[in-house]
């Protein structure tokens, strides 16, 4: 079984030693064939990267210097790279890997089902971050999961991992850069009848700081979150996925 790891990096250098370190730790009790992926939009994280592969060789680098987002970066190295089961999480690891056997359920999983999420929201899941971003985030589900009659309870949490199947068939049909991504992807496999599982994670907000250009940078990407939706929905619409009333 081949694992490819992806970690999208957007000014998250301050995260990758250690998410690289953990996941070069964890992942031989799961599988020796893997590869972790570095990808990464606009900042460069190169000196680290190359420290890494010094000692893991394992380590594939893809830089962009300029902004392609989550959904661009996965659907360009996925192209370039084959693999059994493919994995996305934030390099930030706000996804504890170890606890609940999150990491190793999410690999092992994927063999029976075609797209294995880490929720928040189902029985079983521990969350620690501000009650505000619970509450937006409980209600932005709701309403997903209500248009699209998903069934899921955590459209959003970015830690994630796909069969061959569905990334083949499912990645490619997506449009979203944006966070939406993690959404799109859902509904499309939904739709596609693909098996879909939500596993129990515990989960901590890392980044509650940020700077003043650091909070810009998220509305921007919270409106381009948005236009995706809106987008995502219209189209919905048009092709009946999401009945009128």
């Amino acid at each position: 079984m081949t694992v490819i790891i992806t970690l999208p990096v957007y000014k998250d250098s301050e995260f990758l030693r250690r998410a690289v370190e953990l996941l070069e730790e964890v992942t031989p009790s799961i599988t020796r064939d893997f590869t972790i992926v570095v990808a990464e939009d606009v900042s460069d994280s190169s000196r680290i990267v190359c420290e890494l592969t010094t000692k893991y060789p394992n380590i594939y680098y893809c830089q962009s210097d300029r902004r392609l987002g989550k959904g661009r970066a996965l659907r360009e190295v996925w192209k370039k790279i084959g693999g059994d089961v493919y994995v996305f999480m934030d390099v930030d690891l706000s996804t504890d890997l170890i606890m609940f056997g999150a990491y190793d359920n999410m690999i092992r999983k994927t063999g029976e089902y075609d797209l294995v999420i880490g929720s928040r929201y189902i029985q079983g899941s521990v969350v620690k971050r501000p009650w505000l971003r619970v509450f937006a985030s409980l209600f932005y589900n709701l309403i997903v999961r209500s248009l699209f009659h998903t069934g899921v309870y955590d459209h959003q949490c970015g830690f994630k991992s796909l069969s061959r199947k569905a990334a083949t068939l499912v990645l490619a049909g997506t449009k979203s850069n944006s966070w939406f991504l993690d959404t799109e992807l859902i509904v499309l496999a939904l739709r596609r009848g693909l098996r879909v599982l939500e596993i129990p994670i515990f989960w901590v907000e890392k980044k509650n700081k940020k700077s003043v250009v650091e909070v810009i940078n998220l509305v921007k990407d919270a409106c381009i979150h948005m236009s995706d939706f809106a987008r995502f929905l219209r189209l919905a619409l048009k092709t009946g996925v999401v009945q009128r009333n």
